[in-house]
């Protein structure tokens, strides 16, 4: 059975082409990769019902403060690559009548991250695409992303958070002109660069670089070959939220919380 697609109204974020028109490259011109597939070992405790981009946070899915994020900055094509109860996420963005259309990619064993990325690159229609982990939630703006990466004609770019005490986030190295020098996937307590947040853009072209196996790890062993190709850092001061474990879920349950106090008059 092929992708499911749902037709959708969406905003398009633009990039200024100087002339006040819109260039080419704009957001809502770039399919939006949704890594669903992890199994959630860590999260079992308190999340056994249901995949991580599913735990409930004030009665909704974490996945839609996610999706309402991209949304806001113009993404109106996503690509959800699923595994471990896909049904789950399926139906409810099925339910959920969003202003934009969705397909869905199911892994039929585990592929890890890359695999994933490979499967739904084949569903992906536009030049280049946003990849973002269905388990974690950065503030960063697309518009402003996207027109990092065209203005550094990169290959990919990859978002990057300022260094905090977590242990199992790639640490990355990066040169005077924001090129990637270095990636250490989970190194381990010691003195840190920037971490990866797990957000990125890759220009279609990458796909030559994908390793032959069909399940590999897009951070291991991908991301390590376009260093030597043309791989740039984008950093952020907006925090980095993953719920990965209890206590990350807590906290970002907290977040929101506080977000709402703000808000209300």
């Amino acid at each position: 059975m092929g992708p499911e697609l749902r037709a959708g109204r969406g905003q398009v974020g633009g990039i200024a082409d100087g002339k006040g028109g819109v260039s080419t490259g704009t957001v809502g011109n770039c399919d939006v990769i949704v890594l669903c597939g992890g199994l959630g070992t860590r999260l079992q405790p308190v999340v056994h019902d249901r995949p991580k981009p599913m735990a409930d946070v004030h009665g909704k899915p974490f996945l839609s403060f996610l999706l309402d994020h991209w949304v806001r900055h113009g993404a109106r094509r996503f690509i959800f690559s699923t595994g471990y109860m896909g049904d789950m996420i399926e139906a409810w963005v099925r339910a959920e009548g969003g202003s934009y259309q969705a397909s869905f990619v199911r892994d039929p064993h585990p592929l890890g991250t890359g695999g994933a990325l490979a499967q739904a690159f084949g569903v992906a229609r536009s030049q280049r695409v946003f990849v973002v982990n269905g388990d974690s939630f950065c503030d960063v703006d697309p518009v402003r992303l996207l027109r990092f990466h065209l203005m550094k004609r990169a290959q990919g770019t990859l978002v990057l958070a300022s260094p905090d005490d977590r242990t199992d986030a790639g640490d990355v190295v990066l040169g005077h002109d924001d090129r990637v020098l270095s990636m250490v996937e989970k190194p381990g307590r010691g003195p840190r660069g920037y971490f990866n947040a797990g957000v990125y853009v890759f220009e279609r072209s990458v796909e030559k670089l994908f390793p032959a196996a069909q399940a590999w790890s897009l951070e291991r062993e991908f991301i390590p070959r376009l260093v030597l190709e043309s791989l740039y850092g984008f950093v952020t001061a907006s925090p980095l939220f993953d719920i990965g474990t209890p206590e990350r879920l807590a906290a970002f349950t907290d977040r929101m919380d506080a977000c709402r106090t703000l808000q209300t008059p």
